[in-house]
């Protein structure tokens, strides 16, 4: 992986939100999950496009892991003056996804896809002790899986606070720096996600957001993992979305 600025765009195609034909609903529609391949995961789930201001963000969004490093959100910054400076296009604001080639200061040249970030809403149930009940959500594909190579909940899940008053989570899938670059600046335009296929939560606790800021991730390299996976290992990464080109969610130019 590469780790180097973006430092032109060329847009090879815009991608309206939603619709028929080649939309980014269609493209989310078509999204799987790393250990279930055969699993659309929004196949059948409703979209909406909503704006976040700076209080929203903090107010209304659950993080699944509560740190952001300052290198991405530089990137970031530099990748929204070119788009807004070349096209007049707001990447804090997206009415359209798009296809694009992005140039590294190096000269290299990676095809992506730049979209809104992705936000998931669902409900987590809870125990008669107030900790998440995951074991309800489960669904019996999963569960089959869990038992067939010996994996269980992952403990720690138990010892994090249930921050829901009424049991529904908003919680950041993809593009979290780009959404914490828009708590800095006045706020972000999401994609929100609900009636996901049942039975396939999503990979990581939802917690406050109550995110740090490390300069780099080599900085925070030594410290303890904030994001806590809802599986043990080595199920913990079999309920990852596989979204389209990422979202070029921290300005970096790497291989796909």
């Amino acid at each position: 992986m590469t780790e180097q600025s973006c430092v032109s765009v060329e847009i090879l195609k815009e991608i309206p939100l939603f619709g028929d034909g080649d939309t980014l609903e269609g493209r989310l529609r078509n999204v799987k999950l790393k250990g279930f391949p055969d699993i659309k995961i929004y196949e059948k789930a409703n979209f909406e496009s909503i704006y976040l201001d700076s209080n929203e963000i903090k107010d209304y969004l659950h993080t699944p892991q509560q740190r952001v490093y300052k290198d991405h959100l530089m990137r970031i910054d530099s990748l929204f003056r070119i788009f807004f400076n070349q096209f007049g296009i707001d990447i804090t604001n997206l009415d359209k996804a798009y296809d694009f080639i992005a140039t590294s200061e190096t000269g290299i040249n990676t095809d992506w896809t730049i979209i809104p970030p992705i936000v998931e809403r669902f409900f987590i149930p809870k125990t008669d002790n107030g900790q998440f009940d995951y074991s309800k959500i489960i669904g019996e594909e999963l569960n089959e899986e869990l038992k067939k190579r010996n994996l269980k909940i992952n403990p720690e899940v138990y010892g994090l606070e249930y921050s829901s008053e009424n049991g529904f989570f908003n919680l950041i899938n993809d593009g979290s720096h780009r959404i914490h670059y828009g708590l800095e600046n006045n706020g972000i335009g999401i994609i929100q996600i609900s009636n996901m296929t049942p039975g396939f939560p999503y990979y990581a606790v939802p917690q406050r957001y109550n995110v740090k800021i490390f300069n780099t991730r080599e900085e925070a390299i030594n410290l303890p993992e904030t994001k806590i996976h809802i599986l043990e290992s080595p199920g913990h990464k079999d309920l990852y979305r596989l979204f389209p080109s990422g979202g070029i969610k921290s300005g970096n130019v790497r291989p796909q």
